[in-house]
């Protein structure tokens, strides 16, 4: 998956908070910019990844969907 796919998947309002967006053999990675936090992550937490070499594709999707859904400002 590509930067722009995993960005066309956050809605516009949430946009502002992506500093960056990649895939690699880890998994599905967005950094948030500061003053923005992952909710369904750790506490206080700006990167959210999903996904890996094991975990089947639809479910990575399902956690990112609902991972990117819990991105809040601060």
């Amino acid at each position: 998956m590509t930067t722009k796919q995993i960005m066309s998947m956050i809605p516009a309002k949430k946009k502002p908070a992506v500093y960056d967006a990649w895939e690699d053999s880890d998994g599905i990675w967005i950094m948030l910019k500061e003053g923005w936090n992952a909710d369904g992550m750790d506490n206080v937490c700006r990167t959210i990844h999903c996904g890996g070499e094991d975990e089947p594709l639809d479910r990575t999707m399902a956690d990112l969907k609902e991972q990117i859904r819990q991105i809040r400002k601060l």
